[in-house]
């Protein structure tokens, strides 16, 4: 008689076991998790935007606009010129690593050498700027250390 109530209990144990319950909030969540290709787009987008020097007196970089694209960071920065800002045109940043908080780059703006480090700090635009002058002039090598806001 042991065995005759032990054989339905096992099975009532296996058919509970072997049943997918779902509850309503998981399919619900499913429904709206992020596509691969919403990942993609949001990848890296810290540095999405313009960015404008918190020092509005500055004699160096004014202006950085940064735009995530294909794993790379596409760049365009404007000089403190007169009586405009100069542009420097665009620059790519290939190859770069998912949830990135610091790229570099090579500017060669044939007077002078850049090597430019861009990173995230506390929701700003850290750009560590060291410059190598190549045009004789006799100006000093020289880093600046320069912040950024979001515009």
């Amino acid at each position: 008689m042991k065995l005759f109530v032990f054989v339905p209990t096992i099975s009532i144990v296996i058919f509970f076991y072997s049943t997918n319950v779902a509850s309503t909030k998981v399919e619900k969540d499913r429904m709206y998790a992020p596509t691969i290709t919403e990942l993609e787009k949001n990848r890296n987008k810290d540095f999405n935007g313009l960015w404008v020097n918190q020092d509005d007196q500055t004699k160096s970089i004014t202006r950085c606009k940064i735009a995530y694209k294909n794993n790379s960071f596409v760049v365009q920065m404007w000089g403190s010129c007169e009586p405009q800002d100069c542009d420097w045109g665009e620059n790519v940043a290939n190859g770069v690593d998912n949830g990135t908080s610091k790229f570099e780059l090579f500017w060669d703006q044939e007077f002078a050498e850049s090597a430019i480090t861009y990173e995230i700090i506390d929701g700003k635009l850290k750009m560590t700027h060291y410059r190598h002058y190549k045009d004789n002039s006799g100006r000093p090598d020289g880093t600046l250390i320069e912040y950024f806001i979001r515009k």
